[in-house]
């Protein structure tokens, strides 16, 4: 069983590490298989660890800068938001990056990502 922080510490150090480096292995390595990513939009959903890591690298380019991330942990779940200059606000219907998202963990692994259109909503889903 994780501790209280575990979630939290593993995520943002996969994360940063593809942000840092531009590979996914670390963060390939906290997905399990059949992750869901479900995006802004019905449509937009990744049902299983290849598709993330792929929507990830093919809208990649090079690494987004980002100048503020904020994130809390509530039980499996960790919320996450970030600016930057590469992420820049926009409609929810425009959105090309998703700027917050809740991720939630079974076992140390990564079952559910959510996009969700600002960090006020995803916040509150750690509430719900």
């Amino acid at each position: 069983m994780n501790e209280p922080g575990d979630n939290l510490a593993t995520l943002l150090s996969a994360w940063t590490a593809m942000l840092r480096t531009g590979r996914t292995a670390e963060l390939a390595g906290i997905l399990a298989a059949d992750v869901v990513w479900q995006g802004l939009r019905p449509e937009l959903r990744c049902a299983n660890r290849d598709q993330v890591l792929g929507v990830l690298v093919r809208n990649r380019g090079r690494p987004p800068r980002i100048t503020r991330i904020e994130a809390q942990e509530r039980g499996a779940q960790v919320a996450v938001s970030v600016e930057g200059a590469d992420l820049p606000e926009a409609p929810v219907e425009l959105a090309t990056a998703a700027r917050s998202l809740v991720f939630t963990f079974r076992d140390g692994r990564v079952v559910r990502m959510e996009s969700l259109p600002d960090r006020d909503a995803a916040f509150a889903r750690l509430l719900e």
